[in-house]
């Protein structure tokens, strides 16, 4: 069986190197809104991997809230209904890029009951690549990355408030969330519920 804060932690690790892949793409991409339109095959298969990966971290976050949902088959949809039933500011949580003055609310769209575009893309860029291929694009590629950033965030609340700390990816929680700073998060953060 495996243990679930080994469990919980991949996911962090998981973040960690996506993170390290935007940071290695900005040496060939400037990571500016200029570039958003970008896109190739490498941002394709990251917009692919983070998609995913918001995917299973938004299902096991909801799961918590959710323990008994029949069948454990969740959609982005269920997703929204029960992420805004316990965490109805997730719409107003902000992930910064400083380095690169980029700033993100990747969940804004649920205050209006949609779908954040970003995923929109991500969807058709997994079922129809061959028509879609241009939406695995920069900009895409980094709302999917502060998306899961956010969910991340709220799936280690419990590791963080032991005090864990991390190496510094390059986005990160906007700095009005934290006590300290130059981390994901620092101990004293706290996301609004």
């Amino acid at each position: 069986m495996v243990d679930a804060h080994k469990m919980v932690s991949s996911h962090l690790e998981y973040y960690l190197a996506l993170s390290k892949d935007i940071e290695n793409i900005s040496r060939y991409i400037e990571l500016c809104k200029d570039n958003y339109s970008v896109f190739s095959i490498e941002l394709t298969r990251l917009l692919l991997t983070i998609g995913s990966e918001v995917d299973v971290v938004a299902k096991n976050l909801c799961s918590r809230y959710n323990p008994n949902k029949k069948n454990n088959r969740w959609t982005i949809n269920d997703y929204q209904e029960t992420l805004l039933a316990y965490l109805p500011k997730i719409t107003e949580i902000e992930v910064d890029i400083i380095r690169h003055s980029l700033s993100f609310v990747p969940w804004e769209s649920w205050s209006s009951k949609t779908n954040p575009e970003w995923w929109a893309g991500y969807n058709r860029v997994k079922h129809q690549r061959h028509d879609s291929y241009t939406e695995a694009n920069l900009g895409n590629v980094l709302k999917a990355l502060a998306g899961l950033c956010v969910l991340v965030c709220y799936l280690e609340s419990d590791t963080i408030k032991e005090g864990l700390s991390i190496r510094k990816p390059i986005m990160f929680l906007s700095s009005k969330y934290a006590s300290g700073g130059g981390a994901l998060y620092s101990p004293g953060w706290k996301l609004p519920q």
